[in-house]
């Protein structure tokens, strides 16, 4: 299966998507801070001519734009909806990892008709007071030096989230890293100000939350499923942060499985 790279114009710049052809409702992938959508291209050749699939990188990551200033949740959102727009994405599932949960909640919440499901992998359902701490903990970006400080602290950042997985990976993430130093720093300041908690309760599509067994929010999924309990759960192996690429088949089939249950519950 050949994965098309291309650019969708929106007012505010540029984004730059992946996409693998195939029938009926398309699965839109939404990726973790400071990855980009190249996160997706195992899930997507697991899921090859299942359904039309676009994973997208999120402006300030990969090679979208990067915004000026200190972009909110509601603005994410509202660039991946220019972007499905032009695209012609009437209605979709979205497949979040880590922030793109947030981005998929915050386009649940505001456009609920373009939004048949989401289905998460990694969820930051931080309390209030936890969620706060998280926000004051978030740093200026690193400016770039002569001699490289800023790409050590960078490395000892991805290091500390991945632990001892793939060089290839590391080298994927360090990079992706790189290439979003004020794009990061966005994107956790947008993390950090939206209730998760209170967003999620107000989604009315189905949900699926997905965790690997070893994700740093794994204590947070159990939360998750005790306070929402029509959301369905399940754990998969062990695939920490990265599971999306790690266990990219056990992801595919759970997304596969939760969809064809809602078309079958729809007949």
């Amino acid at each position: 299966m050949t994965i098309i790279k291309a650019y969708v114009d929106i007012p505010d710049g540029q984004i730059h998507y992946r996409h693998a052809p195939g029938n009926g409702q398309p699965i839109v992938f939404l990726h973790r801070t400071p990855s980009s959508s190249l996160s997706f291209e195992p899930m997507m050749r697991a899921l090859a001519g299942d359904r039309p699939l676009y994973a997208f990188d999120t402006p300030g990551f990969g090679q979208s734009f990067t915004p000026p200033g200190m972009p909110s949740m509601a603005d994410y959102g509202n660039w991946m909806k220019s972007a499905f727009d032009v695209l012609k994405i009437e209605t979709c599932a979205i497949f979040g990892n880590h922030t793109g949960v947030h981005i998929a909640v915050e386009m649940a919440l505001s456009s609920p008709h373009r939004v048949s499901a989401l289905i998460f992998n990694g969820i930051a359902y931080y309390a209030t007071e936890e969620r706060l701490a998280f926000r004051a903990r978030i740093r200026a970006p690193l400016a770039p030096d002569g001699e490289g400080a800023y790409a050590r602290e960078t490395w000892k950042m991805v290091a500390s989230l991945l632990g001892e997985i793939d060089p290839l990976l590391i080298h994927q993430e360090f990079m992706g890293a790189m290439n979003s130093i004020t794009g990061r720093h966005q994107a956790f300041a947008a993390v950090g100000d939206q209730d998760l908690p209170s967003a999620l309760a107000k989604v009315r599509c189905p949900v699926l939350a997905l965790t690997a067994c070893d994700d740093m929010f794994r204590d947070k999924f159990d939360v998750l499923l005790s306070d929402i309990p029509t959301i369905a759960g399940h754990v998969l192996g062990a695939g920490g942060i990265c599971s999306p690429e790690r266990d990219a088949e056990a992801n595919a089939q759970a997304l596969r499985s939760f969809l064809s249950k809602l078309n079958q519950n729809e007949k």
